[in-house]
């Protein structure tokens, strides 16, 4: 008895299997197709993961698509900036004038950068005058740190590296005179 079997030809669209799933009373269907492109795919990924370039193999690959998607959604972003639209109330009745989501974005920063950061009380400032303190103080505290570590580099470079041991003497004689 001889089995034959005659396939005409194979490219990466043949289909090899149905892929099927289960749904939430354990009835089968079909999620789709699964062609010989999966199949190479799924040999390819399995390979690259165990390859130790694979982590910045990852990393390049993401960032092109990163790229791609960016170039792609770019044109409809600038399209909906700059697409008249009105504003309205919570009813979504027409309550203004003819305006762009650009603009409405420029006024909300200037508002953002204006208003009280607490709303209740404004003594504290707006929102740009509390990052504009913070960032100073920030500033300030690196370079008082950089003064003290550079005074202290002066004073062990002055008194020499036993610095801790004529800390104790002196602490030792200043004890034994108050006995």
């Amino acid at each position: 008895m001889n089995i034959t079997v005659k396939v005409d030809e194979i490219t990466l669209s043949t289909v090899v299997a149905d892929t099927v799933a289960f749904d939430e009373d354990g009835d089968t269907y079909s999620t789709g197709q699964q062609t010989v492109a999966h199949l190479v795919a799924a040999q390819i990924v399995e390979r690259l993961v165990k390859d130790d370039r694979y982590p910045g193999l990852r990393d390049q690959v993401m960032e092109i698509r990163r790229e791609e998607i960016r170039a792609a959604v770019r044109p409809s972003i600038d399209e909906a900036l700059a697409r008249p639209i009105y504003k309205t109330n919570t009813y979504g009745e027409r309550t203004g004038q003819q305006t762009t989501l650009a603009e409405l974005i420029a006024d909300e920063a200037r508002k953002q950068l204006t208003e009280p950061a607490d709303r209740y009380r404004s003594e504290k400032g707006s929102i740009l005058q509390q990052a504009v303190r913070a960032e100073v103080q920030k500033a300030f505290q690196a370079e008082i740190a950089d003064a003290v570590q550079k005074t202290r580099d002066l004073v062990i470079a002055e008194m020499g590296g036993d610095i801790a041991q004529q800390i104790t003497k002196a602490v030792t004689a200043g004890l034994s005179k108050r006995s």
